[in-house]
């Protein structure tokens, strides 16, 4: 006979206390960056004059110097995207590592039951409440509403219409990959027992995980980028972003909907998802702005009136 698991115990127990630890810890690291505007520009200062510049500037120089050269870029711009690349490509790896272990059954697979069973049998009461609630956040209507505000506040901010184009495919685009990759899986959701809410469809990747990774991380992207000027609002801006992405997978879990295998693996496809539509917005930004300046150049050129030649000196 199955155990069933209920909503909690009144009072702290070990679970609680280590979300209000990390809680604590999240908002400390995030008052520390807010309040040091220099911190980027000092870390890049330590960087350019590391051995690991050189060493990256002799293995990659000639990639970012042909990438920049294709597309009418700087090097630094060429760089930039292609550190950004890695990092995509570093997401999607790990995505398809977690893909792997969930199909073969092994690897990260291996803790999805006993988590699920330990988290469902230490869940305390004003915990699970309060995920109740940030579960929601997630949930489809909530993602697509949220990413409607921040692109119309992106796009009058600009004054453009790519923050628009950006938003459409970000958010509408992660709808189509979340729906592919549970079709293709079809793994099933944890067992009856452990769900405190009730969700029908496959269960891999979280759905609530992917999309809230993709928009959130999109949204604070666009707002940084287009709407946010100061550093204190920047930093407040991918810090709500984080935070409430990792609030909502973790509230899967716990909910009892999804393994941990599952959250993780959505917030890489998330974040992964997002990170390719900034380099596509970042890259055409790049490569419009060097076109439009070498366009002013060359009709500064060519439009400047020609020297005269100045008569020579009439002698005394």
């Amino acid at each position: 006979m199955q155990q069933s698991y209920g909503p909690g115990a009144d009072g702290f127990g070990p679970v609680g206390v280590l979300v209000l630890v990390l809680l604590a810890l999240f908002v400390v690291a995030a008052i520390w960056v807010a309040r040091r505007p220099d911190l980027f520009s000092e870390t890049w200062a330590r960087i350019r004059g590391s051995a690991v510049l050189a060493w990256a500037d002799r293995r990659f120089g000639d990639y970012a110097d042909g990438l920049a050269k294709r597309s009418s870029l700087t090097v630094v711009a060429g760089l930039a995207l292609l550190a950004g690349f890695v990092v995509v490509a570093g997401l999607a790896a790990a995505f398809t590592e977690i893909l792997e272990d969930v199909l073969v059954g092994d690897g990260i697979n291996g803790i999805d039951e006993p988590a699920a069973h330990w988290l469902a049998g230490h869940r305390e009461l004003w915990l699970t409440t309060g995920l109740k609630g940030i579960t929601l956040l997630g949930n489809s209507p909530t993602v697509a509403i949220v990413a409607v505000l921040v692109t119309a506040f992106a796009v009058w901010r600009s004054g453009r219409w790519l923050p628009a184009v950006l938003g459409l495919i970000g958010a509408g685009g992660i709808g189509l990959v979340i729906v592919t990759a549970k079709t293709v899986v079809g793994r099933s959701r944890p067992a009856s027992p452990f769900a405190l809410i009730t969700e029908d469809g496959f269960s891999f990747p979280s759905g609530h995980a992917t999309g809230t990774a993709a928009v959130a991380l999109l949204c604070a992207w666009m707002l940084s980028r287009w709407a946010i000027a100061s550093w204190p609002g920047r930093v407040a801006a991918w810090s709500i972003a984080i935070g409430v992405t990792g609030a909502v997978g973790f509230s899967r879990v716990y909910l009892g909907v999804h393994y941990v295998s599952d959250v993780l693996a959505g917030w890489l496809l998330g974040a992964a998802w997002a990170g390719t539509v900034m380099l596509v917005g970042s890259w055409w930004e790049a490569t419009r702005s060097t076109s439009a300046n070498a366009a002013g150049t060359t009709a500064g050129s060519t439009g400047a009136a020609p020297e005269r030649d100045c008569p020579p000196a009439a002698p005394e």
